[in-house]
């Protein structure tokens, strides 16, 4: 029974193998892809939106970019719980994710531009077989965002110190979905549990930043992402439980998204190289607990109330990426990155819901200027994460040796006009 209360405490915000920390998704644009999202000083296309605002007020005309990422997670298990044999090796089914993007500017006046960005920051999912020896902890779990971020930057003329931009935007999280599966072991037979959930209403908070380049071969860049408060509402149903659950129920959960900001610099060693070093912080520690509130009382839970501990902890990444145009081809820029990225849950608190863990990512990338005003990007991240042995795990979790890596190919286009 508790093993049920801690799972329902978990699925409206536990999304495994989103491929940053935490369900965090920082694959926002499929040129940054291609130097992973170390992109916060130089940012020189629409995209700035999400990386850094300020970006905006060194863009003219109207430039639009967009595109696609497929996140392909690949995981297995080795239990080490007495509920099956040591070492019994389960393997997540297989699914792809499509990440969408896509941003627009428009220049003003000399100095001011706006934008508007669409993205999904948070998401994706597991599956795991109906009858794995996990399947009291979880089956499938998923969740889908999309954010859209309204943004100005702005250039501030004749410092006398080099050139600064400063911009600022509102992120509103626009769209959101949850849903979980799960067999309920502690009966005979056994039972299911499930819930479809969505955002109840749109949810607000900002971004901010700032781009110094005190020459025209270095650049400086902070920028600042506030915390989103959301509330997800949605149907819970009981199969095969008749004693002390209803057959079905309304619950609803206030969860706060974290806070990041990223400390950046770009150089350009020698021409046609850009090279940029990002520190990105995470204030997942925000995620200390769930709780969960149902419509009525459910007598097998104790009540209509459920909270449940999750203490995230703060983390980090280092990001690296270059870019080379002066190759022979002509409209032929490559890219690369290399990255690592900590993960912000304790031992006792991983589960199948969500194995995450430290990872080191690598990617490549390629933009084509097919005309004057029109170019296709290309990129591919492969993203390995560390074993990761857990016992003495909590009430929803399973004792086991979860490895994990994942395929993030990605299609875009930009326009400049």
């Amino acid at each position: 029974m508790r093993r049920l209360i801690a799972t329902i405490s978990l699925i409206l915000l536990c999304s495994g193998s989103a491929f940053s920390s935490g369900f965090s998704i920082y694959e926002a644009s499929v040129r940054a892809n291609g130097v992973l999202g170390a992109f916060s000083a130089y940012a020189d296309d629409a995209s700035t939106i999400f990386y850094n605002p300020a970006g905006l007020g060194g863009l003219e005309g109207i430039n639009v970019t967009g595109g696609v990422t497929m996140i392909a997670p690949r995981s297995t298990f080795r239990n080490l719980s007495p509920l099956a044999p040591t070492g019994q090796k389960t393997i997540m089914e297989k699914q792809e994710f499509m990440v969408p993007n896509f941003y627009g500017s428009y220049q003003i006046t000399d100095n001011l531009t706006a934008g508007i960005g669409v993205n999904a920051p948070f998401g994706l999912g597991t599956k795991w077989p109906e009858n794995w020896v996990g399947r009291g902890s979880s089956i499938e779990t998923s969740i889908e965002t999309i954010f859209v971020t309204p943004a100005v930057g702005y250039e501030l003329s004749d410092t006398g110190i080099g050139n600064i931009r400063i911009g600022a935007g509102l992120r509103i999280a626009a769209h959101g979905k949850v849903k979980l599966s799960r067999a309920v072991t502690s009966f005979s037979p056994e039972g299911t549990f499930a819930l479809d959930g969505d955002l109840k209403e749109p949810a607000f908070g900002f971004n901010a930043g700032v781009q110094y380049e005190p020459t025209d071969k270095i650049t400086f860049g902070f920028t600042y992402r506030s915390e989103v408060t959301t509330e997800f509402e949605g149907d819970a149903t009981f199969e095969n439980l008749s004693v002390g659950f209803p057959s079905s129920a309304q619950g609803g959960a206030e969860i706060t998204l974290p806070a990041s900001y990223v400390v950046a610099v770009n150089v350009e060693p020698i021409e046609g190289l850009r090279t940029e070093l990002d520190y990105v912080w995470w204030g997942w520690s925000s995620y200390d607990e769930l709780a969960i509130e149902f419509d009525q009382p459910v007598p097998a839970l104790g009540g209509s109330t459920i909270v449940n501990e999750r203490n995230y902890k703060d983390t980090w990444q280092l990001r690296f990426g270059a870019e080379y145009t002066e190759l022979p081809v002509e409209g032929l820029t490559v890219r690369g990155g290399i990255a690592y990225d900590e993960n912000p849950i304790r031992d006792r608190y991983v589960d199948p819901t969500l194995p995450d863990s430290d990872r080191w990512l690598f990617s490549g990338g390629v933009s084509y200027q097919v005309t004057d005003y029109f170019a296709v990007d290309a990129s591919y991240i492969f993203i390995r994460a560390k074993q990761r042995k857990v016992t003495n795990t909590h009430e929803g979790g399973i004792d086991g040796v979860y490895t994990t890596y994942a395929n993030l190919p990605g299609l875009g286009f930009t326009l400049n006009l």
